[in-house]
């Protein structure tokens, strides 16, 4: 059972919303439209259009609450790889956060819209726990996975992970974390919003608590990532 919740936590997105049910389609030439989790299977539905239709897609719109980290990553890498411009409607957080919205060369939060991280494969360095060996044998792999995802589009791995640090976290009053527009852009993501950046669902629900972070500050903790981080790499 213990061995079920670690799991839970760690890989699965979190459930601010319920996505039972998912929606994935071409909605006009050249737009897909992806809402639900993403799972293998919802990936996998949204590979074939991408790669099957008639017309080009350059546009991804997006409603996810996040889901599996492994699927997350090829999700990211198919977005990076074809340059897909993101819209982020009502909710892009967890793997969502991690791997669609790093990935895209422009991305378009709507207004009134949520983007938000609550971990990667780096926060066992910052939240440690007792891990049975299957645990940490899947850990090291989504590390390994994630450090060269992140090394490919060119982006600071530390957006997954800042708002669980020494200095920062003790500050959350919220499940999901995002950054201020300057930070976003200097950890080497390309996001604009249509309407004020807002951690508030459309229902007046605090969700995500956005960090304003000097420049000063957010090199501290990127140094601090650094070197607690090193040792994955020797």
């Amino acid at each position: 059972m213990r061995f079920l919740l670690l799991l839970s936590v760690l890989l699965v997105g979190c459930k601010t919303t319920q996505q039972s049910v998912a929606e994935i389609s071409e909605v006009s030439p050249g737009t897909i439209y992806f809402h639900g989790k993403t799972s293998k299977q919802n990936v996998e539905k949204f590979e074939q259009l991408l790669v099957n239709s008639d017309q080009q897609i350059n546009t991804l719109i997006i409603n996810s609450q996040g889901g599996d980290v492994m699927a997350g990553l090829h999700f990211g890498g198919l977005v990076h790889e074809y340059q897909l411009n993101v819209v982020v409607r009502e909710l892009c957080a967890s793997s969502c956060a991690n791997y669609v919205v790093t990935a895209s060369p422009h991305v378009l939060v709507e207004a009134q819209a949520v983007i938000g991280w609550h971990g990667g494969s780096l926060q066992p360095l910052y939240v440690p726990m007792e891990q049975p060996p299957e645990v940490a044998s899947y850990i090291a792999k989504w590390q390994t996975a994630e450090r060269q995802f992140f090394d490919i589009i060119n982006v600071e791995q530390a957006v997954t992970i800042i708002g669980m640090m020494p200095g920062i976290t003790e500050k959350r009053d919220a499940a999901i974390y995002s950054y201020d527009t300057q930070t976003l852009k200097r950890l080497g993501l390309h996001i604009e919003f249509a309407g004020a950046q807002t951690g508030m669902s459309a229902s007046g629900e605090k969700i995500a608590q956005v960090f304003e972070l000097e420049e000063s500050v957010l090199n501290h903790f990127l140094m601090l990532n650094d070197i607690v981080s090193a040792e994955l790499i020797n």
